[in-house]
């Protein structure tokens, strides 16, 4: 082709038609340009197919990754929510009637629920944080989601500082126990299978406690009153966690196609 087109340029040249000839370069470096263009325009086309690709990739891992965390965190709820609803209210009602009509190892359950059984908040966010601090954000196109995940991020972040908390007034409350229980005497209420191994032959201590001083005691309602508190602040946190991911997730049912 490129032999042709110096034939061309040849043969204007020497039969002195100038004129034609310039008209004829014109015309091949518009073509040249118009092929350069085409080029570009399919190279972005293609650019753009593999980074559409990519992004339902990552928006497919980041719908399964809400898909689980919403059940695991419904369940981090009930749970919660049946700490509040038993045990520590349970516990409320005797620090308010200010009577102890319940044993000793029945009220150590008690404490040991409300106080100790409460796992850390822990989902699963790896596709999430990735997605979201690096490179792989800037593939989402759809500004609206890229707005959803944002505000997402800043509930998670508010869940953990607010679950955070709770676990602080667990390890305060451990602090206080010692002084007022005995360790192995809370830790033989422990149902998790390692802790009933590791306590089952160890006798239960020697040494009594007082009931009514526990039930009485304006510091163990103080921090009693304090963490059933920041059950329901945490119980809060998942709810607006949990609704914001269901409408994250029904963002990308309507405009995604996996």
């Amino acid at each position: 082709m490129i032999k042709f087109f110096r034939l061309i340029r040849k043969e204007l040249i020497e039969t002195g038609k100038t004129g034609k000839y310039f008209k004829y370069a014109i015309g091949e470096i518009v073509l040249v340009v118009i092929g350069i263009l085409i080029a570009l325009q399919i190279n972005n086309w293609n650019e753009k197919r593999k980074d559409s690709i990519k992004e339902k990739q990552i928006v497919k891992s980041l719908y399964n990754e809400f898909l689980e965390n919403f059940d695991y965190t419904e369940k981090r709820t009930q749970e919660l929510f049946s700490f509040v609803e038993g045990s520590g209210k349970q516990l409320l009602l005797l620090c308010s009637n200010k009577h102890t009509d319940i044993s000793s190892d029945s009220l150590l359950t008690l404490i040991y629920n409300t106080f100790i059984a409460a796992p850390a908040y822990a989902p699963k966010v790896s596709t999430f944080n990735r997605t979201i601090n690096n490179e792989e954000f800037n593939l989402i196109q759809d500004d609206s989601l890229k707005i959803l995940l944002n505000e997402y991020q800043s509930i998670l972040d508010f869940t953990y500082v607010t679950n955070g908390y709770l676990l602080d007034y667990e390890q305060d409350f451990l602090k206080y126990s010692q002084d007022k229980f005995g360790g192995i005497s809370l830790a033989k209420n422990s149902t998790l299978t390692i802790h009933e191994k590791l306590f089952a032959n160890i006798p239960s201590p020697n040494h009594s406690f007082n009931l009514d001083y526990i039930v009485l005691d304006i510091s163990f309602e103080n921090k009693l009153t304090k963490h059933l508190l920041w059950y329901g602040y945490t119980i809060n946190r998942f709810t607006e966690l949990q609704e914001h991911n269901r409408i994250i997730r029904s963002y990308i049912d309507k405009h995604y196609m996996f």
